[in-house]
């Protein structure tokens, strides 16, 4: 498949053995997770899905993932935008022993005999990819409006609390 719209249940251990790639697209406001961490849910995110079976016989799952979102910056509160590009290359396991069998170049995929729901492990990830703490680079931020319990009045200097030392200086 190639740029059709994404289903939204998958089997990787039968996408695996036919050596599937999907590749698509899906609405980040349709993400009931990770839309409420965005300043807005615009857009969305480009999905590209490679299935396989690797020489020691484990089911793969290849998966890069881009898009722009826009996160609200915690110095001046307002959008910053924010590039998302996230490869993982996952190791598709039925059980913790499976896992810990991995080698560490694959993070576990836990899959169970029901399809599994596409979005959520997109949206697993692109929540996973975001900042600790969303902010623009320093001095992009806006100019901070006068906020509560200041006692800055709008037009008037402020004193410098070292100028009575000038005048003992002579």
């Amino acid at each position: 498949m190639s740029d059709e719209r994404l289903p939204l249940h998958i089997d990787p251990l039968r996408l695996a053995r036919a050596g599937v790639q999907l590749r698509g697209r899906m609405p980040l406001a349709e993400m009931g997770r990770f839309a409420p961490l965005l300043a807005t849910p615009d857009g969305e995110v480009e999905v590209e899905l490679d299935f396989g079976i690797d020489a020691e016989r484990r089911t793969f799952m290849k998966m890069r993932l881009r898009a722009q979102v826009n996160l609200v910056c915690q110095r001046c509160l307002g959008q910053v935008q924010h590039g998302i590009e996230v490869e993982r290359l996952l190791g598709v396991v039925t059980s913790e022993a499976q896992a810990e069998r991995l080698p560490a170049i694959y993070e576990p995929l836990f899959f169970a005999e029901e399809p599994l729901f596409l979005r959520e492990v997109v949206e697993d990830e692109l929540i996973l990819s975001l900042p600790i703490v969303p902010r623009h680079k320093e001095g992009e931020c806006a100019p901070a409006a006068t906020g509560a319990g200041t006692d800055n009045k709008a037009g008037s200097a402020r004193e410098n609390p070292f100028a009575v030392l000038a005048g003992l200086k002579h």
